[in-house]
């Protein structure tokens, strides 16, 4: 995350020594041995930009050691496997952590709960009615969330990942308001329309931040990165994001990021609901159809319904278009927008008939498309007629 390795031409820039001269002094040694004891650790592959994952010294530290004059260094690199396929061609082994197995989620649950058959039994027959919710729980601190907001809301889970990660982050702004001893206040924040007005232009900066970062794939954003993109300096982060220092430089020179990458695309889907409705369409077709915007793109249908005529209109456009994946894709936005009116005109749009009996379903395809069926059911006059291939969720079929 750091700006300074992102920026680097040379090994010796990366070395976290007290001058130039010492890390020069440093890397003479180890090249005079080419390379041999000496084991790189590369912490956040993901979180490099992706022109460095091509052309960069990292890059060539981890294929093209030799030419660094590095022969019989070591490398580890930690990344999300959905960023380093980029890097199998070229290591010898790769270890990939699963996160919590199923036995371990219910393990982590009993132990935050207490021990509290009830509240346990409650917590899990909830989420076998939120696969989605369920699904994420894989990763500890997605555990941790969905644990703590369960408890906050009165034993009572969320259906969507829009809404989960809207009460934290809401849950958030009550801290901090908390904090700063004001709890008249903070018993008004319940929705992100409707924040008290001295917390307004901080949130909304926060957002922009969120916006240009998920537009960027940048999750870092050093003082420099606002310069540049004159954004204003983050004076108040809201509890919703944390600050760290460079450790490759003697000046301070701080950093933010977001607690959680949902949040901050939850944030970013927030800005973009609220631009004027001519500046939404464009950016959602930018966001449509790309894996690297489906978060932001399901929470943006969330936010808005997908309700401007505009929007509508380019809706109308890819369900007539007959793409079966891009059907797919919007019908993921449209279950975390539990929204029947939009159902009920994707029906529409395809005349009485849903064919996907030559596409195969993952599970959240099918809890998605099985959603989209269930609203037509109840809001269509006439008949509707699905064909399907394969449905799956779990284990059930």
């Amino acid at each position: 995350r750091d700006p300074t390795i992102q920026s680097a031409k040379s090994v010796e820039d990366v070395i976290p020594a007290e001058s130039r001269s010492q890390a020069e002094k440093v890397m003479a040694e180890f090249r005079r041995c080419r390379g041999q004891n000496l084991l790189l650790v590369m912490d956040g592959w993901d979180e490099l930009p992706l022109y460095l994952h091509t052309k960069s010294l990292f890059q060539n530290l981890i294929a093209y050691p030799e030419t660094l004059n590095l022969h019989f260094s070591s490398v580890i690199i930690t990344s999300r496997p959905i960023a380093s396929s980029d890097l199998y061609h070229c290591i010898s082994s790769r270890v990939e952590i699963l996160g919590f197995t199923p036995t371990e989620v219910k393990d982590y649950f009993t132990e935050v709960l207490g021990g509290e058959s009830q509240a346990i039994q409650k917590l899990q027959n909830q989420l076998k009615e939120r696969p989605l919710i369920a699904a994420s729980c894989y990763l500890p601190l997605n555990a941790a969330i969905v644990c703590h907001l369960f408890r906050a809301q009165d034993y009572k889970l969320p259906t969507t990942l829009h809404e989960l990660f809207t009460l934290l982050v809401l849950g958030c702004l009550k801290r901090h308001v908390a904090k700063q001893k004001r709890e008249r206040k903070r018993q008004h924040i319940t929705s992100l329309d409707n924040l008290p007005l001295d917390l307004q232009q901080f949130f909304k900066d926060v957002c922009t931040l969120a916006y240009h970062g998920v537009m960027d794939n940048c999750v870092t954003f050093p003082l420099e990165y606002l310069k540049t993109h004159g954004l204003p300096t983050i004076s108040e982060t809201l509890g919703l994001m944390q600050g760290m220092e460079s450790f490759t430089t003697l000046e301070s020179s701080p950093s933010f990021y977001f607690l959680h990458l949902s949040v901050q695309e939850l944030l970013a889907s927030f800005y973009i609901s609220k631009l004027p409705a001519e500046e939404q369409a464009p950016v959602f077709k930018k966001l449509f159809g790309e894996p690297r915007f489906a978060a932001v793109f399901r929470f943006f249908t969330a936010f808005t319904k997908l309700e401007t005529d505009g929007l509508r209109k380019i809706v109308a456009s890819i369900v007539q278009g007959g793409d079966k994946s891009q059907l797919l894709y919007l019908f993921h936005g449209m279950y975390e927008a539990q929204a029947p009116s939009l159902c009920q005109f994707v029906g529409s749009q395809l005349g009485g008939e849903l064919d996907l009996s030559a596409t195969p379903l993952s599970p959240v395809d099918s809890l998605t498309v099985g959603y989209f069926i269930s609203c037509i059911r109840l809001t269509t006059v006439g008949e509707f007629t699905a064909f399907l291939l394969d449905c799956s969720l779990d284990d059930y079929r």
